[in-house]
């Protein structure tokens, strides 16, 4: 049976989206607009009791509670990175035409508020990343306002901020997630932030991180079947052989079977083995703490980077992303053509590489 196309409705949704922030952002990186940007945040940052702009910035990417959902929702989680190029999309950095997987994730997260309110959301629909975004610290002109790489508003800073949520995010997450890429390049944040943290999660772990988009269609058959399973792309990657975790598509199907499955299950037996170590420990230091015994080799290590609470039971339900005929193998969709958009000034990303193929878009 052919899977089914990303929804239409999807796609539509998305673009809007995109169209909608890259008219955002082009005014953020106008002079006027970004010196309106500059005043609001001193007026907040003053108000907040800080001392600098740049560390009430910071001090928000850092704080749980702002990406925390509200108080009787129990939403999935989404993530996401890089795109893919569509005739419709706003031009990129690289004069390209480029749809942002953060803008499919965004209509998935909204259409699934519509039918059930809560029940999905993405890191720049929390109330922290509105604020984050709504800064708009990848353009050039908002961080030349704010005082530049002089005071420390680089671009370096900016994505450090972005990675800094992200990671609080992730560590807020609870149940499944769906992430809207085909695979995690190491440079992203998706890959150094978010999927490290969704492993070490104890209310998430590899085994509740699901794919949006099939596994690379230029991946051999072996490949697709083993590398491209949820488990496994939440842990390999498949672009750096100097760096951990790395596996060669090219060459898989050529090694032995039974070897290159045994390596594969290995890899991610020992980061499940790595959480549920960190869990226990983590558990045994806060009992130490209640009873007032001590460790003996020191104070007990924090407890704040590992949830220390046993886990709800989850259920079909808390799973919502297919249930919008947004199936994980989607095929490629006819786009019609359309006037143009506004350009997004944002700076550029590292060079990551297209992702056409798994996403359904072209």
């Amino acid at each position: 049976m052919s899977p089914q196309p990303i929804p239409k409705y999807i796609e539509r949704l998305a673009l809007q989206i995109a169209g909608e922030e890259a008219e955002r952002a082009r005014v953020a990186n106008t002079l006027e607009g970004a010196q309106e940007i500059v005043d609001r945040l001193e007026a907040e940052s003053a108000a907040a009791g800080f001392t600098s702009v740049k560390e009430y910035i910071e001090d928000l990417t850092r704080r749980p509670e702002g990406v925390t959902p509200a108080e009787g929702t129990h939403p999935a989680s989404a993530f996401w990175s890089h795109g893919t190029e569509h005739p419709q999309a706003p031009l990129n950095w690289n004069n390209e035409h480029f749809l942002e997987n953060r803008y499919i994730a965004e209509a998935w997260a909204r259409t699934q508020n519509n039918r059930v309110e809560g029940s999905a959301q993405t890191l720049e629909t929390t109330s922290a990343g509105r604020r984050l975004n709504s800064m708009y610290l990848f353009q050039d002109q908002v961080r030349e306002a704010l005082g530049g790489e002089t005071d420390g508003y680089s671009y370096t800073w900016a994505r450090e901020c972005w990675g800094n949520i992200s990671q609080t995010y992730a560590e807020a997450a609870d149940g499944p997630v769906v992430v809207f890429a085909e695979t995690a390049h190491t440079r992203s944040i998706l890959y150094r932030d978010e999927l490290p943290t969704l492993h070490a999660n104890q209310h998430v772990g590899l085994e509740n991180i699901n794919f949006a988009y099939s596994a690379p269609q230029g991946w051999s058959s072996e490949a697709r079947a083993e590398l491209g399973t949820n488990e496994v792309r939440a842990l390999v990657q498949v672009d750096d052989p100097s760096l951990p975790h790395y596996v060669d598509p090219a060459v898989y199907a050529t090694q032995d079977p039974a070897v290159r499955r045994a390596a594969l299950d290995a890899e991610c037996a020992s980061v499940t083995a790595e959480r549920t170590a960190r869990t226990e420990h983590a558990k045994h230091a806060e009992t130490g703490i209640a009873s007032g015994a001590t460790e003996p080799d020191g104070p007990a290590p924090a407890t704040s980077e590992v949830q220390t609470a046993e886990p709800a039971p989850r259920s079909a339900a808390h799973i919502p992303v297919w249930q919008v005929g947004f199936k994980p193998t989607p095929v490629k969709m006819e786009t019609a053509p359309s006037g143009p958009v506004a350009e997004s000034t944002a700076p550029p990303e590292p060079a990551l590489g297209k992702q056409t193929s798994g996403t359904g878009l072209g």
